[in-house]
């Protein structure tokens, strides 16, 4: 059952808000608050089996059918990333809002100018503001939140300190989100197989413990002592046969340049010093992307030679998805914009994809007690 008196939701980190072929990024540099979602517990999580002891399929055909026990769903709208309708304010007459789903953001954010006047009464805030902390009486989403507090932004925007507290599905090819109940109906790994759905490892990135994430030092040679990574799904890849890290952006909007791929210039040098020339240069595709300093960031255009291809590695080390055919833009982080944090500034190789890619797989399971995303092959 959905407990109806949830703890409120404190937001202590925004990210950068992903645009046009921008990138997306967090600096999550203190723990966020959240629900226990019906069951959910937070803390270590014992097993990374989906939530019945690891039984699994691997002989099953896929049948490319997602299962029931994904959970019920609510209809989303794909534009600049998956959009949801979701009610804030008190009952019997909540307004609602349009609400990005958006994996690489760890800080809710609320646009109160987009909702019908008077709006949702807001406390403990100057409403009229941005970046303030405000309260409303409660949330829904899959079902009510209680009371929650939203960062008055120029964006309305769930983030990870409500997605890292239950399993969500993302299904664009349908154009709806999914969510199941409790961690005890979770999807066993072989239902999870049978339809075609394949594990990349999120650990040390995205999870319902914020213990459990890494030290922003594992990434970031400079970042000061103390500090973790931000809660956001990162992933195995590998780009031309270099392995590296890859964010996974729901927020970022890549219909200028379909199929872009943010890297850093950690991972240009990785792969042209194992494979040169594997990446070709393209000037004339060059972008300048926007950054949270207000600044632009630089973006240097490259295309695949022939047999070269960007992949998705997944929890046995094999190739879940593949594609040939991709522009990678290399992120040049000018001073004025490291405080806005993400892959620019990290020291070991690192990309972000986004929405163009998200609608090709079709469906993506996000499992933060687990530390996995399962994506369809």
């Amino acid at each position: 059952m959905r407990s109806s008196a949830r703890p409120a939701i404190v937001v202590l980190s925004l990210a950068v808000l992903a645009g046009s072929a921008c990138s997306s990024s967090s600096a999550s540099d203190a723990p966020v608050s959240g629900p226990n979602d019906g069951g959910l517990a937070d803390g270590p999580v014992a097993t990374v089996d989906g939530g019945d002891g690891g039984t699994t399929a691997p002989d099953a055909a896929p049948t490319g059918e997602l299962p029931a026990c994904l959970g019920t769903s609510i209809p989303i709208v794909i534009t600049t990333g998956p959009h949801a309708s979701l009610a804030v304010g008190a009952a019997p007459s909540p307004y609602v809002g349009n609400f990005l789903i958006d994996y690489a953001t760890t800080g809710s954010t609320i646009e109160l100018a987009t909702f019908a006047p008077p709006g949702p009464t807001a406390t403990q805030c100057n409403p009229q503001l941005e970046g303030q902390l405000c309260t409303f009486a409660d949330l829904d989403f899959f079902g009510p939140w209680g009371q929650v507090t939203l960062r008055t932004s120029s964006a309305t925007i769930l983030g990870t300190d409500f997605l890292a507290h239950g399993i969500y599905t993302l299904d664009y090819t349908n154009k709806r989100m999914l969510h199941v109940a409790s961690r005890s109906a979770a999807c066993a790994d072989g239902a999870l197989a049978a339809a075609g759905l394949a594990p990349l490892s999120t650990e040390g990135f995205f999870a319902s413990d914020l213990s459990l994430l890494k030290a922003q030092k594992d990434v970031e040679a400079a970042a000061p002592a103390g500090l973790q990574v931000a809660d956001v799904p990162v992933v195995p890849v590998k780009i031309a046969g270099t392995g590296a890290l890859a964010q996974l952006d729901t927020g970022f909007d890549d219909k200028v340049v379909p199929h872009s791929i943010n890297v850093n210039v950690a991972l240009l040098d990785a792969v042209n010093s194992a494979s040169p020339g594997a990446l070709l240069r393209d000037p004339a595709a060059d972008l300048s992307l926007s950054t949270c300093a207000g600044v632009s960031e630089p973006a240097e255009a490259y295309h695949f030679a022939a047999g070269q291809a960007f992949d998705l590695v997944d929890t046995g080390g094999a190739v879940a998805r593949s594609w040939a055919t991709a522009t990678v833009f290399v992120k040049r982080t000018p001073a004025a914009a490291i405080k806005c944090g993400g892959i620019g500034t990290w020291s070991v190789p690192a990309a972000q994809i986004g929405t163009s890619f998200f609608s090709d797989l079709g469906v993506l399971v996000f499992d933060p007690y687990a530390s996995r995303v399962w994506v369809a092959r």
